[in-house]
C-alpha cells in the first residue's frame, strides 16, 4: 500500500511538471497571411508580397483589407485597420506566431496604366 501511495505521488508530480508553464517547444510556429481581402476582391500572393490591380482611373486611398491569418498568430496592422494605400503606397504586415517568432508581408494596390 505504501509503494502504491509513493507511485501515484510520483506520478502526480511528474505529470504536473511536465503540464506547466509552456515552453516553446510546445507553442506554435505558423505564421503565414493564408488570404488577403479587400472587399470582394482577394488579393495575390507572391513570395511575401500581397497586391491587386485595379482599373484605370480608380481612386485608391485608405483600404480595411480582411486578413486570414494562422491559427494562434497574430497580425499587425489588425484585420479591418484602414491603411492608406493611395499612390501605390506599400503597407508593411506583421505576422508573429504563438511563438512569438514573426514574418513581414508587403500589400501595395496598383492602378492599371491602360
Amino acid at each position: 500500500m505504501k509503494k502504491l501511495f509513493i507511485f501515484s505521488v510520483l506520478v502526480v508530480v511528474f505529470v504536473g511538471f511536465s503540464s506547466c508553464g509552456g515552453t516553446k517547444d510546445n507553442l506554435s510556429s505558423e505564421k503565414d497571411i493564408l488570404s488577403f481581402k479587400v472587399g470582394s476582391n482577394t488579393w495575390q500572393l507572391s513570395g511575401t508580397q500581397f497586391s491587386f490591380s485595379y482599373d484605370k482611373g480608380t481612386e485608391i486611398g485608405n483600404l480595411s483589407p480582411s486578413i486570414e491569418i494562422s491559427p494562434k498568430a497574430t497580425v499587425k496592422p489588425a484585420s479591418g485597420e484602414s491603411q492608406d494605400f493611395s499612390n501605390e503606397k506599400a503597407v508593411t504586415y506583421t505576422v508573429t506566431a504563438e511563438d512569438g517568432s514573426t514574418k513581414t508581408y508587403t500589400a501595395k494596390a496598383i492602378v492599371k496604366t491602360q
